[in-house]
């Protein structure tokens, strides 16, 4: 029975990379916005208080020629002109060598003393919170200086409108733009996503027929080597190197089989594992292999360490971290195993004293067919590693190497811990 096609890691990897795209370039997009209303809140600023000093300075000119009202007759001043009133402004005289006005006109706002230095014949602006004022002096009265104000609260009503509507129109902004942003990648990606759903099917339909024929290829390599003992040992090394040969693609095969079924990064029907008793197993198998090559063996090893996953996944995880350990350490080298325990989550660390890598190597390590000596003794397709990383992806866990050239490399794998 054929299996639905999954999006598996890459189409995931896809996915990821839509959002960082569609992140920045909204991000990128609110940028943009932002600069503009600030250009634009900053024009408006400007322009509304260039009106303000523009009125202001009219004023200025027509109360210039006005004499010092008489103490009393502020009233009748101020009904005729009604007009300051409702505008929020204040005009207020000031007799040189006084802190405080000694007559006012319009609406009553306390705006503290005038400027420390005034020069005669010549006028000033004053600033405060919420108000801006001219200071000038009388034509008609030596000595005394005029303060007209306006309150800028209606300015900041209409500046907090703004706000508001600039704050609106790029929101709206945004949204419709991260809609159309999103059709358009999914519909930029789709095509990409489909060609890697067939990809990854056809990697599961190629590795399960290439099974059949290199059984049947490694039977007669069997039988062949039966027969090629009486025809002498140049027919039997032929067939040697056909069985070997047939070994190695069936490595290969499982090898493709298994990332290809990885790569959907889940597992089925996980179940607690005892990860230590995974670690005894496996390195009883390698201990064989250790002897002939007279390298050491250190454990560090916390019993009854438990992760949720799929038993033999976690032994293939462990063996070939072992392989790995033992391809590169020299005769006579050491090879370190810890596990332990560190908060949710297990920790296993197989370390070797071999070539180490260099930095530039260390992100294509998990990488798929990269191997560290392309002239590699033994055979190996550069595969292990890559499937190491694929197991602890579906199991939710994470696979780091830290190497140093000419010490050796030290891969520790974190699974989460099971309750």
């Amino acid at each position: 029975m054929s299996q639905r096609p999954s999006t598996g890691r890459p189409a995931r990897t896809l996915r990821r990379q839509q959002s960082e795209l569609l992140a920045l370039y909204l991000g990128s997009l609110a940028g943009v916005l932002l600069l503009f209303a600030a250009v634009v809140r900053e024009g408006f600023q400007v322009r509304q208080l260039a009106d303000v000093r523009s009125h202001l300075s009219l004023i200025a000119e027509d109360f210039s020629s006005l004499p010092l009202p008489v103490p009393g007759t502020e009233r009748s001043l101020q009904e005729s002109r009604k007009d300051f009133a409702t505008a929020r402004q204040q005009v207020e005289w000031f007799v040189e060598g006084r802190r405080v006005p000694v007559a006012r006109l319009g609406e009553k706002n306390e705006l503290g003393p005038l400027p420390r230095k005034l020069e005669s014949n010549r006028s000033r602006w004053q600033e405060g919170p919420g108000w801006l004022a001219l200071v000038f002096p009388s034509d008609l009265t030596p000595g005394v200086w005029i303060r007209v104000s306006e309150d800028l609260e209606p300015l900041d009503g209409r500046l907090r409108q703004l706000d508001l509507a600039l704050a609106i129109a790029i929101t709206v902004a945004l949204g419709l733009s991260a809609v159309a942003a999103l059709l358009l990648t999914r519909r930029a990606v789709a095509p990409l996503e489909r060609s890697l759903q067939r990809l990854r099917q056809f990697s599961l339909d190629a590795s399960h027929e290439l099974r059949g024929p290199l059984a049947a290829l490694a039977a007669n390599a069997e039988m062949g080597l039966v027969a090629a003992a009486e025809a002498g040992p140049g027919q039997a090394r032929r067939f040697e190197a056909i069985a070997s040969a047939t070994a190695q693609m069936g490595r290969l095969v499982d090898d493709l089989l298994l990332l290809a079924r990885q790569d959907e990064e889940r597992l089925e029907a996980p179940q607690p594992v005892d990860l230590s008793a995974v670690l005894q197993q496996q390195i009883a198998l390698h201990r064989d292999g250790l002897e002939l090559r007279h390298q050491r063996l250190q454990l560090e090893l916390t019993p009854g360490l438990q992760v949720l996953g799929q038993v033999t996944l976690l032994h293939r995880l462990v063996r070939n971290l072992l392989d790995n350990a033992l391809r590169y350490t020299p005769d006579g080298g050491l090879v370190t195993v810890r596990s332990h325990r560190r908060g949710g989550f297990v920790s296993v660390s197989v370390q070797d004293s071999g070539i180490g890598l260099s930095a530039q190597d260390l992100p294509q390590v998990f990488d798929r067919f990269w191997r560290a000596r392309s002239d590699r003794p033994d055979g190996g397709s550069g595969l292990g590693l890559a499937i190491a990383s694929r197991i602890c992806a579906s199991h939710g866990g994470r696979i780091q190497v830290t190497s140093t050239p000419g010490e050796g490399s030290c891969f520790t794998v974190e699974l989460p811990a099971s309750s």
